[in-house]
């Protein structure tokens, strides 16, 4: 019966989410992990805690925020391109790109906060806050959904092809 509603042969209700599970348990230990690490660095550090919304507090002076906006915008821009580009391979390319461009922004972050920042463990913390995250993050990629290394390498051949 190939009836309305019918995909390949599964019914509507008879769908497969056994996705779901790992994803909210690789979101909640990630959240988790990473606030934790943060509150030790933190305490470690005596760096204050920046507030998540406020512009105030998250940039040391005017051209720290401009230039900010400029990454922001551009990695938003370079996603969306690469989003475009890769569509027909359904890679990962985008996202490693977006990580690439929230690297090069931290390292910047880390350069106006050591060289304008009023406390001088703001950029060590901006450091290992980022180095930690990341760790954290594919830990916990890998340790949820274990087939997520090998579509990665498969993105960097690609790429690699692509290049070359």
């Amino acid at each position: 019966m190939n009836g309305v509603g019918e995909t390949g042969g599964m019914g509507y209700y008879e769908a497969q989410y056994d996705w779901v599970w790992p994803l909210i348990g690789f979101i909640a230990v990630t959240v988790l992990a990473i606030m934790g690490v943060n509150w030790i660095l933190r305490k470690i550090l005596r760096v204050e805690r920046k507030k998540f919304f406020s512009n105030s507090s998250n940039f040391v002076n005017k051209r720290h925020e401009k230039v900010d906006a400029y990454f922001r915008w551009g990695g938003a821009a370079v996603s969306i391109g690469a989003l475009f580009a890769f569509q027909e391979h359904r890679s990962f390319l985008p996202v490693i790109a977006l990580f690439v461009i929230s690297g090069i922004q931290g390292a910047y972050t880390m350069y106006m906060e050591r060289t304008y920042a009023d406390n001088p463990n703001d950029y060590k913390y901006s450091f290992l806050q980022f180095v930690t995250g990341t760790v954290i993050v594919g830990t916990c990629m890998v340790a949820f959904f274990p087939d997520f290394a090998e579509v990665m390498l498969d993105d960097i051949r690609l790429l690699a092809g692509l290049v070359n």
